[in-house]
């Protein structure tokens, strides 16, 4: 028997949020983008160039916002009192965001990742399913998926074992080199190779309906 509480497999997930109740009396709200526990203005995921193209962008310290304003040449920003610091950029986000859009909606996402990272800004697009299967450079040089093969679907990539060991190195496919079974596929095997019961008694389950 497997007893699993939706209640408490959700509130796992929710650790920061329990603990700040627990701790500070704190009740959990939603903040959307703008993290609560470490400033950063400006802070959030914003549009650009395409379909459905956003970059998330946080600026925590003068250094960064700085160089953020080199890089999208937004540099009159600088000299606007609602942006003077990052106290006052923390108290006019809303005009800030607008502002950081006018620049954003113009460039290509990855672009202006890659921009922003060389300059020191931290950035990083939200990428697509696609792009972290067939583009992301980081997740390709850590050979994050491996072909296994499917019963029905033929070779297939799926995730691999995220942890690396350099003795005894991980394989999905495990020493079948077989992704996982269809429904049922392997209970005859089971059944007589691991169970012990005659083709006769197998058979006798299929005709009942068991297997």
């Amino acid at each position: 028997m497997v007893d699993s509480s939706q209640c408490e497999a959700g509130i796992i997930q929710t650790a920061v949020a329990v603990l700040d109740w627990s701790a500070n009396g704190r009740a959990w709200s939603r903040y959307g983008n703008r993290s609560p526990y470490k400033p950063a203005a400006p802070h959030g995921a914003y549009r650009c160039r395409g379909e459905d193209r956003w970059p998330a962008i946080a600026c925590f310290g003068e250094a960064e916002w700085i160089a953020f304003t080199e890089v999208a040449e937004l540099r009159q920003l600088r000299s606007d009192p609602r942006f003077a610091t990052l106290a006052s950029r923390l108290q006019h986000q809303d005009a800030l965001d607008e502002a950081v859009t006018t620049w954003t909606a113009t460039v290509d996402a990855n672009d202006a990742m890659a921009r922003l990272q060389a300059a020191g800004v931290a950035a990083g697009v939200c990428q697509t399913a696609a792009e972290r299967c067939d583009t992301d450079p980081q997740l390709r040089a850590l050979n994050w998926l491996t072909e296994l093969k499917g019963s029905k679907i033929g070779r297939w990539p799926v995730p691999e074992f995220p942890v690396k060991l350099s003795r005894t190195p991980a394989y999905a496919g495990g020493p079948i080199d077989r992704g996982a079974p269809c429904y049922g596929e392997d209970n005859r095997f089971i059944l007589r190779e691991m169970l012990g019961y005659s083709e006769a008694e197998i058979a006798a389950l299929a005709e009942e309906g068991v297997i």
